[in-house]
């Protein structure tokens, strides 16, 4: 007599089976333009009606989209928090693949209207405010000689604002210190050059005048220091952690270069400002360097890109000039280090 086989029960500790999804190319196939928009602005407006607004939709139309992008996939994008819609970390990722996808066409289309105006392309850069004064334009002026047919868009600024911009495509480079531990791994960091940090103060201050100046005596100084968070604040903190001595008076904390020298020669106060700007300044009667020994932060000077994002022609030229301006002002640096120079050495 035969017996039928049956089938085993399900072993009480069995996991589920997972559910299957659709083919990986459903997300190509399926989304739209104006949901890629919508997903892009969503990068950086702080709610769903101004991405809306910015994506030239209404909010019902905005939901809509959002919740047929979220069912083609089978994926949760979004989840509801009280009024507000947040972004599950499958929407977080799609958010930030929009916005590079948005930046890449807006930056195409800028590409293509270059060209079709007799130019070779665009470039837009974002600096910090170090960058500013001696990188930046002679940078542009290479640029200017070597090619002419390209066009540079450039801003200052604060360098998380540059960030968000480059990510979501509205920015090429980004230009400024930057400390290495804190590069997302979405950017690319190319080193330009790492200028030394000097011990400064206004022409009439009366330590410029003397002969090496110890930490005893900086101590007792009226400060100005940089702004917490920055790479030079980070850079004196840890000087005045080695040395074992901070200074009793730091009444200014500023970053803004041309507050802080306009400052300092009013008043007898010390700053800290990198080797390249100290000299520009010097050169204009405007600051001197006190006779102390030269210090480094943990932040050189960079150039900043998505990473995976391949640079135009534009772009590339520019990074080519950047290179030699660093090249020519670290040049510049190791003569002006070279015996006859003032001396370092304060304990």
């Amino acid at each position: 007599m035969s017996r039928t086989p049956s089938s085993k029960p399900p072993k009480p500790n069995a996991k589920p089976q997972a559910k299957p999804r659709k083919s990986g190319q459903t997300l190509r196939r399926r989304i739209r333009l104006r949901q890629l928009e919508l997903l892009a602005a969503l990068e950086h407006a702080p709610t769903l009606s101004a991405a809306a607004r910015e994506a030239r939709l209404s909010q019902p139309a905005a939901s809509k989209l959002l919740a047929a992008l979220a069912s083609d996939l089978d994926v949760a994008l979004f989840e509801k928090a009280g009024r507000s819609l947040h972004p599950t970390a499958a929407g977080r990722a799609l958010i930030r693949h929009a916005a590079n996808l948005v930046g890449n066409l807006d930056r195409a289309q800028a590409e293509i209207e270059a060209i079709e105006s007799g130019l070779s392309g665009t470039v837009a850069v974002g600096a910090g405010i170090g960058a500013c004064y001696v990188l930046m334009p002679r940078a542009l002026s290479l640029v200017l000689d070597r090619a002419p047919d390209v066009v540079v868009t450039m801003r200052e600024g604060a360098m998380e604002e540059h960030f968000a911009m480059l990510r979501d495509g509205r920015l090429d480079l980004v230009i400024g210190r930057v400390e290495p531990a804190l590069v997302d791994r979405d950017f690319a960091m190319d080193e330009l050059y790492d200028p030394a940090i000097l011990i400064v103060a206004g022409p009439q201050h009366p330590l410029t005048r003397g002969a090496a100046v110890g930490w005893a005596t900086l101590a007792e100084q009226d400060w100005i220091l940089p702004q917490e968070g920055t790479p030079m604040r980070a850079g004196i903190e840890r000087i005045f952690r080695r040395v074992k001595r901070r200074p009793a008076r730091c009444m200014i904390e500023s970053s803004s270069i041309q507050t802080n020298v306009s400052l300092m020669n009013a008043r007898d106060m010390l700053w800290v400002l990198s080797e390249d700007i100290t000299a520009y300044f010097e050169a204009l009667g405007l600051l001197k360097r006190l006779p102390v020994e030269t210090l480094r932060t943990a932040a050189a000077l960079s150039a900043v890109r998505m990473r995976g994002r391949s640079p135009s022609n534009a772009t590339s030229r520019l990074l080519d000039c950047l290179h030699q301006a660093a090249d020519t002002i670290s040049a510049e640096s190791r003569m002006a280090a070279e015996p006859g120079a003032a001396s370092s050495g304060a304990k």
